[in-house]
């Protein structure tokens, strides 16, 4: 894969690889990104056909043993995700990239654009379209985090699109592998990452899916708004900005401003999880309108292409309207053209046959005249002779077409026709001495059409009703034992699917702790409905008290909800009232960050002082 103007040992330059074959199997047909960390191509899988997107690490990213040591085994556990909001995973490695060696992944083509290139082209989204994205990326989200995984850089870019217009996310995996170097030190981290990270990764703490949802709420806020908050000029600001500071969310929002709020708390174990995200976004869909299409790059048949669209700020995307002709150029667009040129009198006698329709043509067609009777043995009318009328029965031989027309003289004296014999009279034309008079018939047929439409819109309503879907009411749920709301619910007909979680808001076990249809919606039969079901109080995380001060090291502990209970104990070495060490009496395993329930208790062990003067006092005593 050596490039001819690479030098020997030299890693080849992304673009120099346009046009390769890449580890034995694809054929790079395009740079589409070269950021810091990836080289990401157009591919076409030579085994398969299929074009792919294939992302290079950066040799020396890739070099690290921390990457190598994780790299295939993270990368089997995201392949193994099957969820249609998750871009999927056909085949990871290392391969040779001129004399070095590094990491790349393929992944499915995505080429709807990311919510960043909507950003970059000044576009925005209404509520309900950012309501639409954020739950289809939710749904991703709880789906990884539900397995263990957690992304870790969920910004605006790694929000793609796909050309069936669904949203999916990408670098599931390879995003936190990448970045945990950078994170231990906070300061390194770009500063395009450091506008959507949550508090607890500037402050260097653990993270789990609650990261990405502070994540996902930032972009959307800035997707409807065109702001972004805590955004400042370096990443040591940007990341301070939030810490202990709730998301500004305007009250322009809405119905999704409740849901914002709760999704970009500061505290992590006060913030939404992923599935509660969403949840809150199902919940204000019933307050929005219907949402207008994504305004994606142009990649599907029937996309607006971007020099069409209405303008920057409109997200509905563009229109495009057939030119019309000119009104006073009607004439130009058809031709009439009469057989004959009638007398006023018999005007009244012409037939809609008389005239032919003839479209323009780009390249001028002869003209055709389409008689009165498209019959080809009834004879040419002379239009200079009077109009002879044929009663439809009339039998005509090829030769009446010689036959002179008769004359109003001869209409007036019928005698001269008499006189011919019998051969020759049936040569000649029947003349039709007075124009019969035309009557009116009785609209029968208009009459029966009505009657049909009348009968078909009755049937039509009545069969509405007939096969109507039935409709119920969603009761109040909350609160009840989970055996209780299923048998309330049973006879309704809705596909129930029952979840759980923990939640201070319901901490009994058992009981219901919210639905989705919420109460009070009417939802039909055969309609998805989600019941969640408490499996008791969140979990609270237990804090490192070693080091703190007694009243610093309880009030983190009464915060969470867990019971502190003391021992002192004398060390020369360390202050008095300071906790030496902790454990939890009923399972001294635990440790920093592991998850236990409310009114858990905690033992701190305290310092004591002064065990060297009751020793020296006790010497003195026995002296004496």
């Amino acid at each position: 894969m050596n490039s001819s103007t690479t030098p020997p040992g030299a890693t080849p330059q992304p673009a120099s690889l346009v046009g390769t074959s890449f580890a034995d199997r694809y054929t790079l047909t395009r740079l589409i990104g070269d950021g810091a960390n990836t080289a990401i191509y157009d591919a076409v899988d030579e085994s398969t056909g299929r074009v792919v997107t294939l992302k290079l690490v950066r040799p020396k990213l890739a070099a690290r043993p921390s990457f190598r040591k994780h790299f295939d085994e993270r990368m089997r556990v995201v392949a193994a995700l099957s969820h249609p909001n998750i871009a999927a995973v056909f085949d990871w490695g290392i391969a040779r990239v001129g004399e070095t060696s590094t990491a790349y992944v393929v992944t499915e083509q995505l080429t709807g654009g990311s919510l960043r290139d909507m950003f970059d082209r000044g576009r925005q989204l209404s509520p309900s379209q950012a309501l639409a994205v954020g739950l289809e990326a939710c749904r991703g989200l709880d789906y990884a985090h539900r397995r263990g995984l957690v992304h870790t850089e969920l910004t605006p870019s790694k929000l793609m699109f796909g050309d069936d217009r669904r949203l999916r996310i990408v670098d599931f995996g390879l995003a936190q592998l990448l970045g945990a170097p950078l994170w231990e030190q906070p300061d390194s981290v770009p500063s395009h990452v450091a506008w959507y990270a949550s508090p607890e990764q500037g402050l260097g703490e653990p993270v789990d899916g609650k990261t990405d949802v502070y994540a996902l709420c930032l972009s959307l806020h800035e997707a409807t708004t065109g702001t972004l908050p805590f955004r400042a000029d370096s990443t040591v600001a940007t990341l301070s900005a939030r810490v202990g500071r709730l998301m500004p969310v305007s009250a322009d929002l809405g119905p999704l401003a409740a849901v914002f709020e709760r999704a970009g708390r500061p505290e992590a174990d006060e913030r939404a999880s992923a599935a509660e995200f969403g949840q809150g976004l199902v919940q204000a869909a019933s307050k929005l309108p219907r949402p207008e299409p994504l305004p994606l790059l142009s990649s599907g048949l029937f996309d607006t292409p971007p020099d069409q669209m209405r303008s920057t700020s409109d997200p509905t995307g563009g229109v495009v309207r057939p030119d019309r002709p000119d009104d006073n150029n009607d004439a130009d667009d058809i031709l009439v053209v009469p057989l004959d040129e009638p007398d006023a009198d018999d005007s009244d006698d012409l037939s809609t046959e008389s005239v032919e329709v003839v479209e323009e043509a780009d390249e001028p067609a002869p003209l055709n005249i389409v008689e009165a009777h498209p019959d080809d043995e009834i004879p040419t009318v002379d239009p200079a002779s009077d109009l002879v009328i044929l009663p439809l029965d009339a039998a005509v031989s090829p030769e009446a077409s010689a036959v002179p027309v008769a004359t109003p003289e001869a209409r007036a004296d019928p005698a001269p026709i008499a006189e011919h014999d019998a051969a020759t009279a049936t040569k000649k034309l029947p003349v039709v001495e007075a124009v019969p008079q035309r009557h009116r018939r009785f609209p029968w047929k208009i009459i029966v059409a009505l009657f049909v439409v009348g009968a078909l819109v009755t049937l039509g309503a009545l069969a509405t009703q007939l096969f109507k879907t039935p409709t119920s009411i969603v009761p109040e749920l909350a609160g009840r034992p989970e055996a209780e709301a299923l048998n309330l619910i049973a006879p309704n007909g809705w596909e129930i699917t029952t979840e759980r979680e923990r939640s201070d808001l319901v901490p009994i076990v058992g009981q219901v702790v919210r639905t989705a249809p919420q109460a009070g919606v009417e939802l039909a039969e055969g309609e998805p409905f989600l019941i969640v079901v408490s499996e008791g109080p969140t979990l609270r995380v237990l804090p490192d008290s070693t080091g703190r001060s007694l009243s610093e090291a309880q009030t983190r502990l009464v915060e969470r909800g867990l019971v502190v209970e003391t021992e002192e104990v004398f060390d020369e070495d360390i202050p008095a009232g300071t906790v030496i060490s902790w454990s939890v009496p009923g399972d001294p395993t635990l440790s920093v960050d592991s998850l236990v329930e409310p009114e858990t208790p905690v033992l701190l062990v305290l310092s004591k002082a002064y065990r060297l003067i009751v020793v020296v006092h006790r010497l003195v005593n026995l002296q004496v």
